[in-house]
């Protein structure tokens, strides 16, 4: 039976957000410092138990081996205090650090807001990096010094991406969408104008939703991620937010996400070394290459895995941030620099080659020159050893002089 629409009741929700900063740490980190000002210790028992309900669904996403190298590893940070942002805006942010073993890695910021009436305007600006003294500057403020700290940058160093997960326990999802499905899109797009998307955009952009459950919708973009669900949905699976934790419905989209992300940041970090960084030798080649076929691991292995239950999402993700192309970028540049060491060890061999063949032809003709001067010469030492040298250098230099522009 359709749902009737009821424009007069207030479309109330709870709406939480990750925020993603892509980073890459320096080889020297180890752990973090002193928590700086307006932050506190994250509560031990919380901090446990996100940890754990994500790691859950990345065993599940993965599988077990993959787990267990240790290729992945999410850590607590510190609780930093939003105070003073507007009574609707979120008291607190939770930050938590996920880094990869090559370096890449990501601020994971995780925020819940009270219940409130559904605002796409409001929680826009709030995920808007431009805003001054806005959510995200007085976020940044905290996190810039441990920043600085341990990646040697003030700012992160790659993608900002947001998520934003809204829950709405008393209106089907039917009634959100049908009320307010152009404002679903501006959030998505984190767009603060007023002026409205051509309706056959919204509508694509609603065919592209990659929830598989009734009562959920969950889309994707450039700039970020959207995951709302209606009462149908959390009546059935119970997936609201206890404890201020991310709901279950929300963490294969999250992980997903993140996934993309952080091989994102290898396939940036293997470009420009690669493009600043010429090996000297074969053998750092060989290791160089080694390195490379090790880090690309995570494209073929975990984001391949991660499609058991979310292939499209990686699919089209891969597409949006541009993993496809960054990929095949970092492949040709290993193909130009492997190229370019194979041409330079062809060069250093057919330059010995060369100066060997020098210094055997002059040597053998000084032999012959020796046994010359030896029978003209049978008491005159001197003489023999002056027609040899001599016969040597002069041989010697005829052969650079015929042989040098062949080589060349």
């Amino acid at each position: 039976m359709r749902y009737v629409l009821d424009t007069s009741t207030p479309i109330v929700v709870a709406p939480g957000f990750v925020l993603l900063f892509s980073i890459h740490l320096k080889n020297s980190f180890k752990d973090f410092g002193a928590l700086g000002q307006d932050m506190a210790p994250l509560p031990a028992e919380h901090s446990a138990e996100y940890i754990q309900r994500l790691a859950e669904f990345e065993a599940r996403l993965l599988g077990k081996t993959f787990r267990e190298t240790g290729r992945l590893a999410r850590s607590p940070f510190g609780r930093v205090n939003l105070g003073g942002l507007g009574e609707h805006a979120p008291a607190h942010a939770d930050v938590y650090l996920l880094r990869h073993k090559s370096g890449a890695a990501l601020w994971e910021v995780w925020l819940t807001a009270p219940s409130q009436q559904f605002d796409a305007s409001r929680w826009t600006t709030w995920l808007d990096t431009e805003v001054e003294h806005g959510l995200i500057a007085r976020l940044w403020r905290v996190l810039r010094p441990v920043n600085m700290e341990i990646t040697g940058n003030a700012a992160w160093s790659g993608l900002y991406f947001p998520l934003t997960l809204l829950r709405a326990p008393q209106l089907p999802l039917e009634s959100v969408v049908e009320r307010h499905r152009m404002d679903l899109i501006h959030l998505l797009f984190l767009d603060r104008s007023q002026r409205a998307f051509k309706p056959e955009r919204v509508t694509n952009e609603f065919e592209r939703d990659y929830c598989a459950r009734e009562g959920g919708v969950t889309l994707l973009s450039r700039r970020s991620g959207l995951d709302l669900h209606g009462r149908e949905d959390l009546a059935e699976t119970g997936s609201s937010a206890p404890a201020n934790l991310p709901p279950r419905s929300a963490l294969p989209f999250l992980i997903t996400i993140e996934l993309l992300l952080i091989e994102r940041g290898v396939l940036t970090d293997l470009y420009a070394r690669l493009s600043r960084h010429m090996p000297q030798s074969v053998e750092e080649l060989l290791a160089l290459k080694q390195e490379v076929l090790d880090s690309l691991e995570e494209y073929y292995g975990a984001i391949t895995n991660a499609t058991r239950f979310s292939d499209e999402v990686t699919a089209d993700g891969e597409q949006l941030l541009g993993l496809t192309e960054l990929y095949e970028a970092v492949q040709d540049r290993l193909d130009t620099v492997s190229f370019a060491i194979t041409t330079r060890y062809q060069r250093r061999i057919t330059s010995l080659q060369f100066w060997l063949t020098v210094v055997f032809g002059a040597t053998e003709i000084g032999f012959i020159a020796t046994s010359i001067a030896t029978w003209y010469y049978r008491t005159g030492l001197a003489s023999v050893l002056a027609w040899t040298l001599g016969a040597s250098i002069v041989s010697g230099i005829i052969l650079v002089l015929l042989l040098r522009g062949k080589v060349e």
